[in-house]
């Protein structure tokens, strides 16, 4: 979105801030530049320049060189140490090609001396704009072309996936906040871009932020941005991801193991639109759409007191169900070929047997498993066709599938199996749940608390369900 248009489509005249000290020349910018093409800010210190930068979005600062207090070669020091920070044209009396070398070097866009022609003033400030709009569009564009390549398509062809492109393809032009429910490694975030980029933001920035990958004690700096001093190691002002995502969307995953703290706050900046850094500070509108994603069961959060209700039904407005790999056995082959593909940008055939694998297996980690075992499968196939001996050994063992089961499609009747159907469905079920639980406790090297929080379970029927399966979490520490 370009400086000047609104989430609408509509256009507004660019923001410009006048830092001047002498209000006869704050005066005289705007009667040369003139109301009706732009919206002006003034103010008359380097510090009230540092202040309104932090609480507004401006396209373009005219900064006046010698001012008291902070002048301005200090404060265009300050400008361009900000995240996105926009243009400063530098003014000032001093007309020697020294001083307009050193603002330029310094981080300005342009220079003028004083006393400058009405018309140069017009033209460099036009010139200055046109400018940024241009980085900021290609920046938007690549962007656009990263999210569009490869991995980007969601694919599938089952009747579950058909209809949940349906949906997306509906959600993407609204406001609604949408609530994205799945499994670990279901693609959550993919349909999040995908919604992005339908919308009329779709242009704008996409900023992700996984909730359970930040420690709490940093969480609401990473949302909302500091000031410089809130807290130890705060060297200086920080944005944060709402002021990163405006005029885009924001994308909240793990939205479940967002802490009580930093819920209250949130649910206040979707309800008011504004936001306050911690530390203090002036409060800044934004205007952001928030898509939020979770595999945890957020109504029983709700009913435990961990998840605050009102934030919930504030998230929730449309809720997108992600169902697991293995609900949509359909799609198994369809993404194992063009995973391979993308991963290569070769084509492959699959064998019988890798075939019969690839659908008897389980999938707990989805499709990012799936595109895991792929990448590997790739590297160690020796042809263009991928079999079995190139895949995971836990898609190759007996118990990825039933015990028992051939998986080779022309097995002989005298080999089927003898077990009934509940007894090999218990023993394929406790396969699969021994090496989740296994490969959870690995990846969070032996923490209960963690791996039932990744889980969506509670500690105990955490600790429970290893008893059963007698694992022991020491082994992992």
């Amino acid at each position: 979105m370009k400086p000047g248009e609104d989430s609408s489509g509509d256009t507004t005249p660019p923001r410009i801030l006048v830092c001047d000290d002498e209000t006869a020349a704050r005066r005289g910018i705007r009667r040369a530049l003139g109301s009706q093409l732009y919206r002006f800010v003034e103010c008359e210190s380097g510090r009230q320049c540092l202040d309104l930068l932090e609480s507004l979005m401006v396209d373009l600062v005219l900064l006046d060189l010698r001012m008291p207090d902070l002048d301005g070669r200090a404060t265009l020091e300050r400008i361009v140490e900000m995240p996105d920070p926009p243009p400063v044209i530098m003014v000032t009396a001093d007309s020697q090609l020294r001083t307009a070398i050193d603002a330029v070097r310094a981080g300005a866009a342009d220079f003028l001396a004083k006393p400058y022609d009405i018309a140069e003033l017009r033209w460099v400030v036009e010139r200055t704009l046109a400018g940024a709009d241009l980085v900021k569009e290609n920046r938007q564009l690549r962007a656009t072309v990263q999210r569009l390549g490869g991995s980007g398509e969601i694919l599938g062809e089952s009747p579950v996936m058909v209809q949940l492109c349906h949906d997306i393809e509906r959600l993407g032009p609204t406001d609604a906040s949408v609530l994205i429910r799945g499994e670990t490694g279901t693609g959550k975030e993919l349909v999040a871009r995908r919604i992005h980029q339908l919308s009329h933001v779709g242009l704008g920035p996409f900023v992700a932020l996984n909730c359970a990958a930040i420690p709490e004690s940093l969480l609401e700096s990473e949302l909302f941005g500091h000031r410089k001093g809130a807290f130890t190691g705060a060297d200086r002002d920080r944005s944060g991801r709402f002021k990163e995502a405006h005029g885009g969307t924001l994308f909240l995953d793990e939205i479940g193991d967002m802490p009580h703290s930093a819920q209250a706050k949130l649910l206040r900046v979707l309800q008011e639109k504004r936001v306050e850094p911690v530390g203090g500070g002036t409060a800044m509108q934004v205007n952001v759409r928030v898509l939020a994603a979770t595999h945890r069961d957020l109504e029983n959060l709700c009913h435990e007191g961990h998840f605050r209700q009102d934030l919930y039904y504030r998230l929730r407005v449309v809720e997108l169900a992600l169902p697991p790999l293995r609900e949509r056995a359909d799609d198994i082959i369809l993404l194992a070929l063009e995973l391979l593909r993308q991963s290569t940008g070769k084509t492959y055939t699959l064998s019988p047997e890798c075939t019969s694998a690839l659908l008897a297996y389980p999938w707990p980690g989805n499709v990012r498993e799936l595109k895991n075992a792929m990448e590997r499968a790739a590297i160690f196939c020796r042809d263009q066709q991928i079999d079995c001996r190139d895949l995971p050994a836990e898609l190759r063992s007996p118990t990825a599938a039933s015990p028992g089961l051939q998986l080779n499609p022309d097995t002989p009747a005298d080999d089927a199996p003898q077990e009934d159907f509940q007894q090999s469905k218990n023993r394929v079920v406790e396969a699969f749940e021994r090496r989740y639980f296994t490969d959870l406790l690995r990846r969070h090297q032996g923490n209960v608390s963690q791996a039932a929080r990744q889980a969506g379970l509670h500690r105990q029927n955490m600790q429970k369900k290893l008893k059963q399966l007698e694992i022991k979490a020491q082994a992992f520490r």
